[in-house]
């Protein structure tokens, strides 16, 4: 007695496509693909708020070693502009003395004033 094995043996298992299943995986990929994107916007955002405040912080720091150069200038200004030291300035290395009363002339500037327009003229 021989055993026979039939030869029509279908070892190809057929797939059927559950199209809710796949549908539900495309959604639940969008829904993560979002989320994933918000994550990383509000992550770079953030990145960009430090940055913006690094740059804030050095710029008033530059802000305040510029106040502070034009403090010391306006001084060194006032003390080089200072008549008391240019008048020494003068005595001491170009040899000027001081005029006196009847040397010295004072001179003053008239000016005219500016004719008004034709519109503020008053007549009679």
């Amino acid at each position: 007695m021989a055993f026979s094995v039939p030869k029509d043996i279908q070892n190809h298992p057929v797939r059927n496509v559950d199209r809710a299943r796949q549908r539900e995986m495309w959604w639940s990929v969008v829904v993560g693909s979002l989320f994933a994107g918000a994550l990383l916007l509000v992550a770079w955002e953030h990145s960009q708020w430090r940055e913006l405040g690094y740059a804030l912080d050095r710029l008033q720091q530059e802000r305040l070693a510029s106040e502070a150069e034009n403090r010391h200038l306006r001084l060194e200004l006032a003390t080089l502009r200072e008549p008391k030291r240019i008048e020494g300035l003068a005595l001491r290395y170009m040899q000027l003395v001081a005029p006196t009363q009847t040397e010295s002339v004072v001179l003053e500037i008239v000016r005219e004033a500016a004719t008004p327009s034709r519109s503020l003229v008053a007549r009679r």
